[in-house]
């Protein structure tokens, strides 16, 4: 579970050109007593290889500059102000992560940023939000991507079959794609209503995989019309990548589905409104 932590030096490339300067013009300035003056040794101890000088300002240029242990503890940097900051391996942070000392900060081989930060009398533990693991909701024009009693608005069908009038069928589900809204969405808020049912029924909604027990909208008499807030997972068929799966119980019923918001790792995900 370890993933190598690396760190940048602070580029200025205006003080290695001033270095570079100083070296020639005391390489063709005349007189042995200026050039023992400025030092040529030294001047090159900010370029790649050299050794890194604390408390100075360090210039690498492009190369990439690796900070290592070779016993493999944590790497630690002292502060004078507060806590040491600890590059801590993530094979040294379990399994008593909550135990890290103060200062600590690693990264695991799922992606997740772990922080252990405050006085060491009384830290503060936290992960990171990161859209390796987190959500974020996007929340889009109020958008139909569903209704069985409009030919257009079933275009979304992408399998499952409606009776004769265009009802869901009791024990089919229908799987709606909505991969042209958002691309590979966690779930989805909006509202979920039914309509035109013959008699008492339930409707249930979710991503895909195996029908829950739970229902989404139940109903007892024909003739009415119910609405109910709906917030549910968006799962994966085929090629599919952001899909919700509807089925009615008992009767058969028209199914109306809109959209408000999307849960996505980034709003750059969402191809609808505002997160495009």
């Amino acid at each position: 579970m370890t993933r190598a932590s690396q760190q940048d030096n602070d580029h200025d490339p205006k003080r290695r050109r001033l270095l570079r300067r100083a070296a020639t013009v005391a390489a063709t300035t005349a007189g042995a007593g200026v050039v023992a003056a400025v030092g040529l040794p030294g001047a090159a101890q900010a370029a790649p290889g050299d050794n890194l000088i604390m408390g100075t300002t360090n210039d690498a240029g492009a190369a990439t500059t690796t900070l290592t242990s070779s016993t493999g503890s944590a790497l630690s940097a002292q502060s004078v102000g507060g806590v040491p900051l600890r590059l801590v391996p993530s094979s040294g942070l379990y399994p008593n992560v909550l135990d890290s000392e103060a200062g600590t900060l690693a990264v695991d081989d799922q992606g997740d940023l772990f922080i252990r930060a405050g006085a060491d009398a009384n830290p503060t533990n936290g992960w990171a939000w990161t859209s390796e693991w987190a959500t974020t909701s996007v929340a889009v024009p109020p958008t139909r991507v569903l209704d069985t009693r409009d030919a257009n608005l079933r275009r979304n069908i992408v399998s499952g079959s409606l009776d004769s009038l265009g009802r869901l069928q009791p024990g089919v589900p229908i799987v709606l794609a909505l991969d042209a809204y958002v691309r590979d969405g966690y779930a989805i808020k909006g509202n979920v209503t039914v309509v035109g049912m013959t008699g008492a029924g339930v409707l249930t909604v979710w991503g895909s995989g195996t029908k829950p027990t739970a229902s989404t909208v139940n109903w007892a008499t024909a003739g009415t019309i119910l609405s109910n807030f709906l917030f549910t997972e968006l799962g994966a068929v085929g090629a599919y990548r952001s899909v919700l799966t509807l089925q009615a119980t008992s009767s058969p019923t028209h199914a109306i589905v809109d959209m408000t918001s999307l849960l996505v790792g980034h709003p750059s995900q969402v191809l609808l409104g505002g997160g495009a």
